[in-house]
């Protein structure tokens, strides 16, 4: 979803924080060329020399230089203009809420247009006689005072001190004034040349306005002039919250927008977050600002270019982590080409479970189009894992053999088993150039996706039994040769014969020998794919993705570590067959490995030895087959006093899978045996997989929106113990008081310290990613 604009048009209920903020178009001019001539209505107890004196405020006028906008002295002159309307309309539009006065429609009507006005007058003279000790305070006892009266500021006009021609001088005069003061101009108020349609216009030439000056020789802001009339009636108090200047995101609201961002959880989510605890009018902020603080953030944090901002965050990864990986690879003009990482963690994750290796490139899901290549596995708990990724700007079998080699680098020339990938033409010859040794099969998937798409749905029956069912090579000749004479045509012979050329990394008859623990498919790869779907969109940065990645990473972690605490905390299982044989399974298996092992278990009741053969050394010879059918027989060997204890069976599942078949099971219950031979047990499917070695289970990456880690490790501690203390107090009114009370004193030495340093020392920090 794109982020809202936080620029603001005069269509708006518009505001700035600009400091500099200046008009100069003639629309400013005429903002204020309907203030009612000074003196009507006044209250005839006052005369009208010693009225204006009274709202004028009496203070001299300083010299300035020359103004930065047109400046009309008119137009600062304080005005008290009362329309004749009843005292009802007045109360309503004039003050807005009652501000805790009673008006009575039974009482005399002149009576209370008396009282009001002389009300009015008296809150006036307090006005003018207010003094600040800085414009922004001018500005905040204002929007507070807008607040009460139900309507929004914004800053106007300004004048300046004398200064040199390289800067500009302190400001010396600042009007603020109703947000719906002013005209849009004429030229906008037309379609003419427009395709979108015009926003409704919001302004009304409203005159109410408060204007402050600096008083050089007290070193405080005084009030030249305030007019407090409106030209509309005022917000009623839900509407409040809406208005732009009391909708700002508080300085302690912004670490947990952006600590939940961080962590992947979506705007509108976090939107929901805060509305939930406060309600809309307690947040202070609506959905536009949530978005644009976000993306103040992410372009803060991309300042020198979203690639350089993801090398310095690598950098900085480096030297917390001397065992995390980088690499990476510019073009002729100096952009960034390809880059490669993984962390220590992952690093480890290889050396257990590195045997089979699973990528793609099909996943694009970035503003450059750039593909994202994760290159994952499985664990001994049968769930994905993740060695390391890689972003490329280009397809080719360059780039795929360079990012082959530094996977090669970072895992210490450590070659996998298996690799199983799509079927890219270039990704093909590139493992073909760098790892010739390793089996490489073809994403099932991928081949059935491109089957239908060159042949259609209807060949799709007769073409799996080339993906699943193995078969001698001269069988699989024959069937080939058949298939293509009856769906061959002029559209797909070009494919069918690109198919058969690459038979022997798609066709389950030239995998039989393969080492893919079962896998036929990138599936593992897709998953951590779809995890990142559910946090990114097509125009999400590199820097976006890089954190997006760290998020899945560390999900992926945690369900690794609670699979790691069930299967140490299991000492009992439910044993439903062979009560011996399934509790050597369960001391030797993880639990995902124990459950596949024990539907085999089940199936051991259908099996039987037809032929015993005793050799030298105590070794022996099994044939077994299925009861029920005699049609294919199996060969299990077992030499218990080789160097090893040794079992193996001419299936050669144990070859393909890692775990024992069913003929092996079936042989050791007949042998009675008491423990699982060794040459069963894969250490990378058994409980043992890690050596006991701790995990890092949390990102040192999440300093998204700090000054740096440490800055967010704090906050963190501190949000601990906070939640902590709140719990203990939550119940006991005199803690509570003590907690509040001792809260606010920290919060006011925050704001003391703007005056004055206290002190204390503060922390040193760096920038989160200093490059």
């Amino acid at each position: 979803m794109g982020d809202y604009s936080s620029t603001w048009s005069d269509g708006d209920d518009g505001y700035t924080g600009d400091d500099d903020s200046t008009s100069e178009n003639s629309s400013k001019s005429r903002m204020y060329e309907n203030v009612p001539p000074f003196g009507e209505n006044l209250p005839s107890s006052a005369s009208s020399e010693n009225m204006s004196e009274v709202l004028y405020g009496g203070h001299e006028e300083d010299e300035y230089s020359d103004m930065e906008v047109g400046f009309d002295e008119y137009s600062v002159e304080v005005g008290l203009h009362h329309e004749e309307s009843s005292s009802e309309n007045k109360s309503e539009v004039i003050s807005g809420a009652d501000n805790g006065r009673e008006h009575h429609s039974q009482a005399d009507p002149d009576i209370v247009s008396n009282e009001y006005k002389m009300h009015s007058v008296e809150e006036h003279c307090k006005i003018l006689d207010m003094t600040f000790s800085s414009e922004p305070a001018a500005f905040v006892w204002y929007n507070s005072y807008a607040r009460e009266h139900g309507f929004s500021i914004r800053k106007d006009i300004l004048k300046r001190a004398k200064q040199g021609k390289r800067g500009k001088g302190e400001i010396r005069l600042r009007r603020y004034v109703c947000s719906r003061a002013g005209k849009r101009q004429e030229k906008l108020l037309t379609q003419e040349g427009r395709s979108r349609r015009l926003r409704p216009e919001t302004r009304c030439n409203c005159n109410a306005n408060l204007t402050v000056k600096r008083d050089l020789s007290r070193g405080v802001w005084v009030v030249k002039s305030f007019y407090g009339n409106h030209r509309h009636k005022p917000a009623r108090p839900d509407k409040i919250p809406f208005l732009r200047s009391h909708r700002k995101i508080k300085p302690y609201q912004r670490p947990e927008i952006l600590s939940l961002g961080a962590s992947g959880m979506r705007k509108y989510m976090i939107m929901k977050h805060f509305l939930r605890r406060h309600g809309y009018d307690g947040v202070g902020f609506v959905r536009r600002d949530l978005y644009n603080l976000c993306c103040r953030e992410k372009r803060k944090l991309i300042a020198k270019g979203d690639a350089a901002t993801a090398l310095g965050i690598m950098v900085a990864r480096k030297k917390s982590d001397p065992e995390f990986f980088f690499d990476y690879q510019k073009d002729d003009e100096g952009r960034l080409k390809s880059m490669f990482w993984c962390d220590s963690q992952s690093r480890q994750d290889y050396q257990d479970f590195g045997d089979v290796v699973v990528f793609d490139s099909t996943y694009k899901m970035n503003r450059y189009a750039m593909p994202f290549i994760p290159f994952v596995g499985l664990n001994n708990h049968r769930k994905t894992t993740v060695f390391a990724c890689a972003l490329v700007s280009d397809e080719t079998e360059d780039t795929y053999a360079w990012l082959l080699r530094t996977f090669l680098t970072a895992m210490c020339q450590k070659k996998p088993k298996g690799l199983i990938t799509d079927g890219d033409a270039a990704m093909i010859l590139a493992i073909q150039n760098v790892l010739p040794d390793v089996w490489h099969r073809l994403c099932t998937w991928h081949i059935e996706k491109n089957m239908k798409r060159h042949l259609g749905h209807k060949s799709l029956k007769e073409f799996r039994p080339f993906l699943y069912n193995a078969t001698s090579e001269a069988i699989f000749k024959e069937r080939w040769s058949a298939f293509r004479r009856k769906w061959e045509t002029k559209s797909t012979q070009e494919w069918l014969k690109r198919m058969y050329n690459k038979k022997r990394i798609w066709a389950a008859t030239y995998l039989t020998g393969g080492y893919f623990l079962g896998m036929k498919s990138n599936q593992r790869s897709e998953s951590l794919n779809s995890c990142l779907h559910l946090h990114l969109d097509y125009g999400m940065t590199l820097v976006d993705l890089i954190m997006h990645y760290e998020n899945a990473i560390v999900r992926i972690r945690e369900s690794e570590a609670e699979d790691d605490r069930i299967c140490s905390a299991v000492y009992r299982w439910r044993f439903i067959e062979s009560k011996e044989i399934e509790v050597a399974l369960a001391h030797a298996f993880s639990p995902a490995n124990f459950y596949i092992l024990q539907q085999d278990v089940k199936k051991l009741g259908d099996l039987e030895i037809f032929e015993e053969y005793v050799g030298t050394g105590g070794s022996k010879q099994f044939m077994v087959k299925w009861r029920n059918s005699g049609r294919y027989s199996f060969i299990v060997e077992y030499s218990p006093n080789q160097p090893k204890e040794l079992i193996q069976c001419s299936c050669r599942r144990m070859n393909r899978k890692g775990l024992p078949c069913k003929h092996i099971l079936y042989v050791l219950k007949h042998l009675k045996l008491s423990e699982i031979p060794d040459c069963c047990v894969l250490r990378r499917f058994s409980k043992l997989a890690r050596n006991g070695l701790p995990k890092q289970g949390v990102s040192d990456l999440f300093a998204y929106g700090y000054s740096g880690p440490g800055k967010r490790k704090r906050y963190n501690d501190m949000e601990t113990v906070s939640a902590e203390a709140m719990d203990a107090v939550v119940d006991d009114p005199a803690m509570y008081n003590e907690f509040m009370a001792y809260m606010k004193g920290l919060v006011a030495r925050k704001y003391a310290k703007k005056n004055g340093h206290d002190g204390h020392t503060a922390f040193a920090e760096e920038d989160a990613y200093d490059f």
